[in-house]
């Protein structure tokens, strides 16, 4: 117990309770907001694999992880109508569970690999654009074939793009400087 000798017991009290309710909670924003991108309708429905094989038969070169593979591979994409992304870079090193919540939430957190797919066509020979192609991470988070919520990352690797997933659970967090992609309403 603080030391009540100098009869400020106001500090103490004060100290006592800083104390027991741990550190004042970071109340800044974890992303830095950029911009928005208006991406257009896409009018055919296409199989994950069907659209990779696709990509690798016209020459380009399009690498998967292992998770992408089991979760997104056999997943059947609709048609969409134009949609409207924002995107802003992440302020500090952060978990997905708060950054869906900075978000507004997994509704507007979540995205689609047709919006995935259409953004990186438009850079597919690594033009400038929205998505960072320096090696940082591209994160967005759309369902899987079973419908659970995951974190799809799309990096620039060297000559094409690479996409991978992780668990919001279980992801150790991603690093400043990476984007994040997410509805914008």
């Amino acid at each position: 117990m603080a030391d009540l000798r100098d009869g400020n017991i106001a500090n103490v009290k004060r100290d006592e309770f800083r104390r027991l309710l741990g550190p004042k909670p970071l109340t800044e924003h974890l992303l830095n907001w950029l911009g928005t991108i208006t991406l257009s309708a896409t009018a055919e429905t296409f199989v994950v694999r069907d659209r990779i094989n696709e990509i690798k038969k016209s020459g380009r070169q399009i690498y998967t992880g292992s998770n992408f593979e089991k979760w997104f591979f056999d997943k059947t994409i609709e048609p969409i109508g134009e949609k409207q992304l924002r995107y802003g870079k992440l302020l500090r090193d952060e978990v997905d569970r708060l950054i869906i919540a900075e978000l507004g939430g997994e509704a507007k957190a979540e995205t689609t690999l047709a919006e995935i797919f259409g953004l990186m066509e438009m850079q597919k020979n690594d033009e400038k654009g929205v998505l960072l192609n320096n090696g940082y991470a591209n994160i967005f988070y759309v369902r899987d074939i079973v419908g659970v919520l995951r974190a799809v990352l799309a990096f620039w690797y060297g000559d094409s793009w690479l996409l991978d997933a992780d668990s919001v659970e279980l992801s150790s967090g991603w690093h400043e400087g990476y984007l994040v992609l997410s509805r914008n309403s």
